[in-house]
């Protein structure tokens, strides 16, 4: 058995009502928008199908802090999962995931919310609906730490990629990067003169609500290949993106390019799957470019489908060099949203998706030669996003896109979803808002410890206050002035930006003056500290093992861990008074 140290960190934990239960029926708001349905073999003898309605459970929190939402749930309706969004105090947390299940099960709903002292309000709110709810229970919430790779995927990557890659890595979870999506890249004027940055109609848009400029840049190279891409309109757009990524990249920014990928056939010009519900869509088979469609392991270089794929990718290549030639990084989240398959890289399931990224990726870094791309893989949070998940060799920050569903203007921290891509990924990667419709408001991420790396609304109406006053101009306002969010001319300029080192983890370390040596079955800690005791948990903060008081604080103390199975765990040291004197993160594997 193998062990791995963390890095060492101080956890505070909140202990209140560990594992109480809220019972789903007396969360009933409304009876006639739910089906309260009587089982003995439910607990209370009921559960709850919410349908078309709403839940809200009143909670007392015995102390202020953090806790871990469980939600014993039976979904039997949608083979794909459903959501439902989480509310706190009537505020915005999130979305809880419902994966399929015929039988009731206990899910981790939020493995982090904030209570106040005293009663609190939890809300599962409808999204999809139609979700059956036996109980909630909250239990206390335990920190995990992120252990952060301190260099890019990309073998060779540019000193500026690694200096972009660095900034986003140290103030990770400190501050936030402004940023939005472009749409009108250059002036309607016959000869698709580029924009400069502050020209940009939503960049204008939020100069004038907050006197500042966001510091990342979404660009799209969806007019790049396809149907129609060598026409004059289609080849200026490109070439205006490739402006203003030089543009906000020179300014200190961050140019940030996704690429929705038109049918690759130019059969038809759009990237739309027949399940999108579009009108128009690709019939794009990504399974026809492989050797066996059942495992999607070898491509069939003689199939037309593999073919257009590579020419498509080489094209995009060539753009991608202009940049790299002039050493200009970008953060590149090719194939987003894929598990929502209504993308065509999607639709044929995430054993072809997997591929296709893996082959993107070595056909863009070893064959291309490219070093400048930070890569970005947007995932969602259902039970099989790992499936879908190219693997953390071929990653560097996952994304996620949320817009809250149905639409409306709503700026909570996110912090359930922030928390449920920790926990998918491990805290191994960098967790950006890779695309959203509001933004949450940074004193809520601060006091939800919701640390998105950047956030990036989408373009027109989701930006410039539309229908549904996603953004409004006082909310860019609040937003960009605060302390907590770096605009673009907060950015230190990247001639001037050296990023921090990342020292090396050490499998034998000390906290004050206590060091910790792992053995093949057992961890031995010596130097404790008089009268001291030694817990060992599980992430749920459940014990495991549990040492009486007053440890010799000469000589060693062994921790068993030969009968643990491969994970995480932590070690927590306390001191005669019960103080945490450290608490040190260790994985088993």
């Amino acid at each position: 058995m193998k062990y791995l140290l963390l890095p060492l960190m101080t956890i505070s934990t909140f202990w209140a009502a560990a594992g109480d239960r809220y019972e789903a029926e007396d969360a009933i708001i409304d009876e006639n928008s739910v089906l309260l349905v009587e089982d003995a073999n439910a607990s209370g003898g009921a559960y709850v199908n919410m349908k078309e309605g709403n839940l809200s459970f009143e909670i007392t929190a015995a102390s202020a802090g953090f806790y871990t939402l469980w939600v014993f749930y039976s979904q039997p309706n949608d083979e794909n999962g459903k959501i439902q969004n989480l509310t706190v105090n009537g505020a915005s947390k999130g979305q809880v995931s419902f994966p399929f299940s015929s039988t009731f099960v206990l899910e981790k709903g939020s493995a982090k919310i904030k209570l106040s002292a005293g009663t609190n309000t939890i809300g599962i709110v409808k999204s999809w609906g139609w979700v059956n709810i036996d109980y909630i229970e909250l239990t206390p919430y335990v920190e995990t730490p992120f252990t952060i790779s301190g260099g890019l995927v990309t073998p060779g990557a540019s000193e500026n990629a690694k200096k972009m890659y660095g900034f986003l890595r140290d103030h990770f979870q400190k501050k936030i990067i402004s940023g939005v999506m472009t749409n009108t890249v250059f002036f309607n004027d016959g000869k698709y003169t580029p924009s400069t940055v502050e020209e940009q109609t939503e960049v204008a848009w939020i100069i004038d609500a907050s006197g500042k400029a966001p510091a990342l840049l979404g660009l799209d190279f969806m007019h790049g290949s396809g149907l129609q891409s060598d026409n004059q309109w289609h080849e200026g757009y490109t070439a205006a993106t490739l402006s203003m990524a030089e543009d906000i990249f020179k300014k200190g920014g961050f140019p940030a390019y996704c690429w929705h990928w038109k049918d690759p056939l130019k059969q038809v010009e759009t990237f739309y799957s027949p399940s999108s519900g579009n009108s128009t869509y690709t019939d794009f088979n990504l399974k026809r470019a492989f050797t066996d469609t059942a495992t999607c392991a070898e491509f069939n270089s003689a199939s037309a489908e593999y073919k257009s794929i590579v020419a498509d990718i080489d094209i995009i290549a060539g753009y991608l060099k202009t940049l790299a030639d002039k050493d200009i990084p970008v953060l590149w989240r090719p194939m987003h949203e894929a598990s929502g398959k209504w993308f065509w890289w999607g639709y044929s399931g995430a054993k072809a998706c997997v591929s296709l990224y893996r082959f993107m990726f070595d056909r863009l870094v070893n064959h291309h030669g490219l070093n400048n791309l930070i890569w970005v893989w947007t995932t969602d949070e259902a039970s099989d996003a790992l499936d879908w998940y190219p693997g953390d060799e071929y990653v560097d920050i996952v994304g996620r896109d949320y817009y809250y569903y149905p639409r409306e203007a709503n700026h909570g921290s996110l912090v359930a979803s922030f928390e449920k891509v920790k926990d998918i990924f491990k805290g191994r990667k960098i967790i950006a808002l890779s695309e959203n419709g509001s933004v949450p408001h940074p004193d809520s991420m601060v006091a939800d410890g919701a640390g998105w790396s950047y956030f990036m609304p989408w373009y027109g109406d989701y930006t410039m206050d539309g229908w549904a006053h996603d953004n409004t101009a006082a909310d860019w306002n609040a937003i960009m002035n605060n302390d907590y969010v770096i605009t673009l001319d907060k950015m230190p300029g990247w001639a001037n930006y050296t990023p921090t080192k990342i020292a090396t983890i050490s499998h034998t370390a000390s906290v004050q003056s206590i060091t910790l040596i792992h053995r093949k079955n057992h961890i031995e800690l010596d130097g404790l500290p008089a009268a001291a005791s030694v817990e060992l948990m599980d992430m749920h903060g459940r014990y495991l093992q549990r040492e009486p008081r007053n440890l010799p604080a000469a000589g060693r103390h062994f921790l068993n861990t030969g009968t643990l199975a491969v994970g995480l765990y932590l070690i927590r040291i306390r001191s005669a008074t019960n103080a945490t004197v450290a608490t040190v993160p260790v994985v088993i594997r």
